[in-house]
C-alpha cells in the first residue's frame, strides 16, 4: 500500500515538473475578501475620494489587533490613498499578485500590491481599477516569480490594508499596506512636445503643428492623442489619432478656427498610453474674420508619409521627376496606370456660417496616350458632404482635356456655408492608354464680415423698497459672424445692494437672455440710481442703463429663518431638515462663511439630496426675499446634455409643490459663491417649505453647495 502511494507521490511530482509556472498560479486566502472588495464593508469605501500621504504616515499608523478576517479596520481600510514614492523593487507572487516594495527618501519601506484581474470577481468595486493599474505595469515592465531592483519615482493610488506580518519582503512594521493598488503612475516614459508651439490664423482658417512622442525607459504601449481647451467654434484633427505601440513617433496635429471668437488660448494635447496621460501645449491665437484659406497641408509639401488632413489612395501624393509639380517638390497624381485604376484625394473643411464668399481653386494639368476622341478616363471635382454622400459633382475632365502645362481652375461653393464638407477628386481610368490627372496649390479661400451684437432691457426702470428685490430681462441678438459666449456685468448698484445675474453670460453665438436681479438691503439709502449693464464678448462691448428707484420702506425688516449658516453643526440642524450628509464641514469643499454648509449631490452616483425649512410669512408682509449663496462644481464634461440638477422650490406645510423657483444643473457651474434671490411676497400670509432637491445620475459628479440664507420680510 505504501509503495503504490509513493509511485502516486512521485508521479504528481513529475507532473508539476512539466507544467507551466502560469498553470500552477494560485488567488490568495488571507483576508481576500478584503483585498479584492468582496468583503462586506467595500462599499464604504468611497472611490472618487483620495487622502494624500507618506509612507512614514501609513507606518505611524496603530495596528489592530487581533485583525479580522472578513470585515475592514475603519478608517484605513476604508480610505483610498495616494503616495508618492519610489518603486524600489516588485515581483510577481505565488498567488499572481504583483508584490512591489516602495521606499522614501528616509529609506522607510512598505509593501504595496496589485492583485491579479484573474483573482478578483467582476462585482468588486475595486474590479476595473486592479485591472488598470495590472495595465499600467505591465506596459513597462514584466513581473516574474524573481524579484526585479528597478528605483524608479512612482505614485501609487490604494486602498489600505493590515496584512498579517509574517516577514515579507520591505513590511511596514505595523504591516500597513497598500492593496489593491487601483493607480500607478510612473516617472514619465513618453513625452509630448509640439513643434511649432505657437499658431496663428484667422477665423475660418486653419494651420498645423507636429506633435512627436518621445520614448524613455522601456515604456512600450499605443499612445492616443486628444485636444482640449479649444475655443466655441473650432475644431482639432490628428492624423494619425494614435501612435502605435511602442509609442514614439509624431503626428500633425490641424486645428481649424471655424467661427471661434478672436482671441489667445492654450489647447493642451493629451496622450493617453500605458496607463500614463502626458501633455503638451500649443499657443493658439486667432484673429477676427476677413480673408482666410481652410486647406491644410495645400501642397502636399508634407509628402507621402504624411498626407493628413488629406486622405488620398497609394501612390497618389508623388515627388518622382516624371511629372512636374506646380510648386515645391510634391503634388497629387492621379491615374496614369494605363489599365482600370481608380484614385482620389479629398479633405474635410468647414467653412463658416458667416461667410460672404468661398472659392476653391487648384492648378491641374492632364496629360494622356489616348488617340481616341472618346471620353475613356477621368476626373471629378466633387463635394460631398462629412459622410462622403456627394452634394455635387463641379466639373469632370477627361482625356479629351490634355493639354501641356498646368491651368488654375475656380469654383465658387459660398453655398455650402455653415457645413462641413469634403473637398474630393475621384479619378477614374479604364483598361486602355494611360491618363495623368496631376493637381497641385489647392486653396478654399473664404472672406466673411465681422460680427457683432446688441442688447437691450426689459423693462428698463425698476422701483424697489428698501428690504425688497425686483427683476429685469437682459436680451442680446447678434449679426453677422458673430459667435462668442457673452459676459455680463452691472456697475453704479448703490451701497447696501447687489445685482445678480442669472445665467451670468449668455452662451455662444451669442443669443439669448438672463434675469437681472436686484436685492435692496434695508439700510440703502433711498434715492435715484442709474445702474450700467454691460455686456463683452468676441471683442465687442456694449451697454445698457437701467434706472433704479430706492424707496423707503415704512417699516422693519425681520429675518425668518433658523441657523440661516449651518453652524448648528451636523448633529443639530434643526430647524432645517435634510438628507444624511448634507450638512457638511469638510474642507474638500470650502463654506461661504463659518465652517458649516450644505452639500448636495457630489457623489458620482446615482443619488438624491433634500434640503428644507419651514416659514411663515405675515399677512401684513410689504416685501418677502429669500437668499442665499450658491457654488457648482461639476466633473461632467458636456456641454449639451442635463445630467444632474437642483431644484429650488416653494412648498406649501404639506410638501406640495408651489412654484419651482429656479433649475441649476451640470450645465451651469458657478466658481466660488455667487448670491441669488427670489421674489416671495406671492407667498405673504402663507406658511411655506424652502425646499431643494438634488439629483444625480449614475456617472460623473456634481455638488450644489449653499449657505448663508436669509429670508428678510418687511413689515
Amino acid at each position: 500500500m505504501r509503495r503504490w502511494c509513493v509511485q502516486i507521490l512521485i508521479c504528481f511530482a513529475a507532473t508539476l515538473l512539466v507544467w507551466p509556472a502560469s498553470a500552477l498560479a494560485q488567488c490568495g486566502v488571507e483576508r481576500w475578501s478584503v483585498k479584492t472588495g468582496t468583503d462586506s464593508d467595500a462599499f464604504r469605501v468611497n472611490l472618487n475620494s483620495t487622502n494624500a500621504t507618506t509612507i512614514n504616515n501609513l507606518r505611524s499608523l496603530p495596528a489592530p489587533n487581533p485583525i479580522p478576517d472578513d470585515s475592514r479596520v475603519s478608517p484605513t481600510e476604508t480610505t483610498v490613498f495616494v503616495l508618492n514614492a519610489v518603486l524600489k523593487k516588485f515581483v510577481r507572487s505565488y498567488d499572481a499578485d504583483y508584490h512591489m516594495v516602495l521606499t522614501d527618501d528616509a529609506g522607510h519601506t512598505m509593501i504595496a500590491e496589485i492583485p491579479s484581474p484573474n483573482c478578483v470577481s467582476a462585482n468588486s468595486p475595486f474590479a476595473a481599477g486592479i485591472a488598470h493599474a495590472r495595465a499600467q505595469f505591465d506596459a513597462v515592465f514584466n513581473a516574474t516569480s524573481t524579484f526585479q531592483t528597478v528605483n524608479v519615482p512612482v505614485r501609487v493610488t490604494g486602498v489600505g490594508f493590515f496584512d498579517y506580518a509574517e516577514g515579507q519582503e520591505g513590511l511596514a512594521p505595523n504591516a500597513i499596506e497598500l492593496h489593491p493598488i487601483i493607480d500607478i503612475v510612473f516617472t514619465p516614459f513618453f513625452q509630448l512636445s509640439s513643434s511649432p508651439q505657437a499658431l496663428t490664423m484667422a477665423q475660418g482658417s486653419s494651420q498645423s503643428t507636429t506633435i512627436t512622442s518621445t520614448l524613455t525607459g522601456n515604456f512600450n504601449a499605443a499612445v492616443t492623442l486628444t485636444a482640449g481647451g479649444l475655443p466655441p467654434g473650432a475644431t482639432a484633427g490628428f492624423g494619425p489619432a494614435t501612435i502605435s505601440a511602442p509609442g514614439g513617433g509624431s503626428s500633425l496635429l490641424t486645428i481649424f478656427a471655424g467661427t471661434a471668437t478672436p482671441g489667445s488660448y492654450q489647447v493642451t494635447v493629451s496622450g493617453t498610453g500605458g496607463g500614463q496621460t502626458q501633455s503638451t501645449v500649443v499657443s493658439l491665437t486667432i484673429s477676427s474674420g476677413g480673408s482666410a484659406q481652410l486647406l491644410a497641408n495645400s501642397g502636399f509639401e508634407n509628402g507621402s508619409s504624411s498626407p493628413s488632413p488629406w486622405t488620398v489612395t497609394p501612390g497618389v501624393i508623388d515627388n518622382s521627376g516624371y511629372q512636374a509639380p506646380h510648386t515645391g517638390s510634391w503634388k497629387a497624381w492621379l491615374d496614369g496606370y494605363g489599365s482600370a485604376h481608380t484614385d482620389n484625394v479629398g479633405q474635410t473643411a468647414s467653412i463658416p456660417a458667416g461667410t460672404t464668399t468661398a472659392t476653391l481653386s487648384f492648378w491641374l494639368h492632364i496629360d494622356t496616350l489616348e488617340t481616341s476622341s472618346s471620353l475613356n478616363d477621368t476626373l471629378k471635382i466633387q463635394i460631398r458632404n462629412s459622410s462622403g454622400a456627394v452634394l455635387a459633382t463641379l466639373a469632370t475632365f477627361s482625356n479629351r482635356d490634355a493639354a501641356a502645362g498646368y491651368r488654375q481652375v475656380s469654383y465658387d461653393i459660398s453655398s455650402y456655408k455653415g457645413q462641413t464638407i469634403q473637398i474630393y477628386l475621384l479619378g477614374v481610368e479604364n483598361a486602355q492608354l494611360k491618363t495623368s490627372f496631376v493637381i497641385d496649390d489647392v486653396t478654399l479661400n473664404v472672406s466673411s464680415v465681422a460680427g457683432d451684437f446688441s442688447m437691450s432691457g426689459s423693462p428698463l426702470s425698476l422701483s424697489i423698497a428698501q428690504g425688497g428685490s425686483a427683476s429685469l430681462t437682459v436680451a442680446t441678438s447678434t449679426s453677422g459672424s458673430f459667435n462668442s459666449i457673452i459676459a455680463l456685468s452691472a456697475a453704479g448698484v448703490p451701497a447696501g445692494a447687489t445685482a445678480n445675474f442669472s445665467p451670468s453670460s449668455i452662451s455662444a453665438p451669442g443669443n439669448g437672455s438672463s434675469t437681472l436681479t436686484f436685492l435692496v438691503g434695508s439700510a440703502t439709502a433711498p434715492g435715484n440710481y442709474n445702474v450700467i449693464v454691460t455686456g463683452s464678448g468676441g471683442g465687442k462691448t456694449h451697454t445698457i442703463g437701467i434706472a433704479l428707484s430706492i424707496l423707503s420702506s415704512g417699516g422693519s425688516t425681520q429675518q425668518l429663518l433658523g441657523n440661516p449658516g449651518f453652524e448648528n453643526g451636523a448633529t443639530n440642524p434643526s430647524p432645517w431638515v435634510a438628507t444624511s450628509g448634507v450638512i457638511d464641514n469638510s474642507t474638500s469643499q470650502a463654506s461661504h462663511g463659518g465652517s458649516w454648509k450644505a452639500w448636495l449631490n457630489g457623489y458620482g452616483a446615482t443619488h438624491t439630496d433634500t434640503l428644507l425649512q419651514t416659514a411663515t410669512i405675515p399677512a401684513n408682509a410689504t416685501a418677502v426675499n429669500l437668499s442665499f449663496w450658491l457654488h457648482i462644481d461639476t466633473a461632467e464634461t458636456t456641454t449639451t446634455k442635463t445630467y444632474d440638477t437642483l431644484l429650488v422650490q416653494v412648498r406649501n406645510s404639506s410638501g406640495t409643490t408651489l412654484a419651482t423657483l429656479a433649475t441649476y444643473s451640470n450645465l451651469t457651474p458657478i466658481s466660488g459663491y455667487t448670491p441669488v434671490s427670489f421674489n416671495l411676497a406671492a407667498y405673504k400670509g402663507q406658511t411655506i417649505q424652502i425646499y431643494f432637491i438634488g439629483t444625480e445620475d449614475s456617472s460623473l459628479k456634481t455638488s450644489f453647495l449653499v449657505d448663508d440664507f436669509a429670508l428678510n420680510v418687511t413689515q
